[in-house]
């Protein structure tokens, strides 16, 4: 098994492992007018909640900021060439216990072959 196997892997099996780290979001495709539907798709990541990054430091405008870890594959994740940033969303809970919403996918953060980091307002 080369490095780069090993990686996909483990960060199938541990990292995004339901028992431990990850939970079960939803990721809804930005369709745009005039094109069929994009179905959503449960998919496995880890969450990252309440990171509070300011918008205005005049007004102290603040809005909440996650980061969501998902696998880079288009079947079982998100696919980093799929991406429409700004149109796409996840929805999760805001707060464990809490109920869920949508999350606008406003950039990537980092991606390797086999994870992307999502940052979502």
């Amino acid at each position: 098994m080369t490095l780069r196997e090993a990686i996909v892997s483990d960060a199938s099996s541990v990292f995004l492992s339901t028992n431990d780290f990850a939970e079960t979001v939803t990721y809804y495709p930005n369709t745009y007018f005039g094109e069929a539907v994009k179905p959503s798709r449960s998919i496995v990541a880890v969450v990252f909640r309440e990171q509070v990054q300011s918008l205005d430091e005049e007004a102290g405008t603040v809005t909440p900021l996650f980061h969501v870890h998902v696998k880079n594959n288009a079947a079982t994740g998100v696919a980093s060439d799929e991406l429409d940033l700004g149109g796409d969303q996840i929805e999760m809970s805001v707060r464990d216990g809490q109920a869920v919403e949508k999350r606008t996918i406003t950039r990537i953060v980092t991606q390797d072959h086999s994870m992307l980091v999502l940052e979502c307002r």
